[in-house]
């Protein structure tokens, strides 16, 4: 008797009404539950990426190497150089308006070439968030952003992407932020939480934003972080000449989209 009352104590009852009756156990959807520990999962990898990272960073300083006179002179020259050429290029090119684009969309590829940047293409290159090679950002077609990807021309490539690529982008290379921290972008509640203000709760919401250049175009690009591309079989010249002579560089037009699906 003893320990049939012990096995008894043991076992969980559901809890009981008022009236004596079983309460049937909450229920959560087997889809919620995966939802929710593929969202676990993804935090936890988060955080050793970032551990990661900043360990690499810190011994990434044991290795110093010694550099001649010369190196940092060639390279404040190279700096000044393209300084110079930014000026030239300001002054004798004449940028059409905006409003004769054949697109409202642009979008902009950061290409491989030198490293060392003079602290002005630097700025301008951050300040359209393409401060990684082969990385690339969607940008509204304005006078303001046709300036600055002029100034930093021999650095990017760009062009008018058309609705199938800005999807496929999106879909394959999407990810964005929300309380300064990246996700995947694999879950509309996180869309709606983080753009839910301004009538985008989903992921063809986002891409009908993007690709229209809607109203809230500047909330739903500054949420998407910078796409990260692939390398293509062909890598692209280091030379900064413009995709008109014959190099990677500068305004490509509808001739965007080829080099896209490389590149996605």
């Amino acid at each position: 008797m003893g320990g049939g009352g012990g096995e008894g104590a043991e076992r969980v009852l559901p809890p009981m009404a008022l009236d004596g009756t079983p309460q049937p156990l909450p229920y959560v959807e087997e889809t919620v539950l995966k939802k929710r520990k593929q969202n676990e999962d993804w935090a936890v990898r988060n955080r050793e990426r970032k551990d990661a990272k900043r360990m690499r960073l810190r011994g990434d300083g044991k290795g110093v190497t010694i550099k001649r006179p010369e190196e940092f002179v060639r390279k404040f020259r190279n700096k000044e150089l393209d300084f110079v050429r930014m000026r030239t290029r300001l002054k004798v090119r004449k940028q059409p308006p905006a409003e004769a684009l054949g697109s409202k969309l642009i979008f902009a590829i950061r290409i491989p070439g030198t490293v060392d940047l003079h602290p002005h293409m630097r700025k301008v290159l951050k300040k359209l968030r393409l401060t990684q090679v082969l990385t690339g950002v969607f940008l509204k077609a304005t006078e303001l952003t046709l300036k600055r990807l002029l100034v930093v021309e021999p650095f990017v490539t760009y062009g008018f992407p058309n609705l199938k690529n800005v999807k496929e982008l999106i879909y394959k290379k999407g990810r964005g932020f929300l309380d300064k921290e990246p996700f995947p972008l694999t879950s509309n509640d996180l869309i709606e939480k983080a753009l839910g203000e301004h009538g985008i709760i989903c992921l063809q919401d986002l891409v009908h934003e993007i690709a229209t250049v809607g109203p809230h175009f500047r909330e739903a690009s500054k949420f998407l972080m910078p796409l990260k591309l692939k390398c293509p079989e062909r890598r692209l010249q280091l030379k900064k000449k413009p995709y008109k002579d014959g190099g990677d560089s500068g305004n490509r037009g509808d001739k965007i989209n080829e080099l896209i699906e490389k590149l996605n």
